[in-house]
């Protein structure tokens, strides 16, 4: 089975990662203009905003790597293709599971702490993959 985001949803995940922080600083500098016009009143909801903002791009920063990756799994193994370097990994190998549920994301760590995938929701083949990743983590 694969996992993969097909060319059009890249292009669409790579423009949101990108617009997120220049947007989040956009309500910042927002924020500062309203600070000085009408105190701290009005600079509250653009901070909040940027905040907001700032936390999804810390998400998206954390995907972007793996936008363009291509998942093969089955029963004993999966592998991870990126940019055409690819890595097999045992189910075993996976130490723990971080399911970002706000963000929709689920990141496989590796016993030395290293992210091996994040995959988005929106990714075919997702949820056969998560359920596969739940029943290995589970026993």
């Amino acid at each position: 089975m694969v996992v993969y985001n097909p060319a059009w949803l890249q292009i669409i995940l790579y423009i949101a990662i990108l617009g997120f922080p220049f947007l989040s600083g956009c309500m910042f500098y927002l924020a500062y203009e309203a600070f000085a016009k009408s105190s701290l009143s009005g600079a509250v909801i653009f901070l909040f905003l940027g905040a907001g903002v700032a936390y999804i791009s810390y998400f998206g920063l954390l995907y972007a790597k793996f936008v363009s990756a291509k998942v093969v799994f089955d029963e004993s193994q999966f592998t991870v293709e990126i940019n055409g370097s690819k890595s097999s990994y045992a189910w075993s190998e996976i130490a723990s599971v971080k399911n970002h549920q706000r963000a929709q994301l689920l990141q496989l760590i590796d016993s030395t702490g290293a992210t091996i995938y994040v995959v988005d929701h929106l990714t075919p083949g997702y949820k056969l993959f998560a359920k596969k990743v739940m029943a290995v983590v589970a026993d």
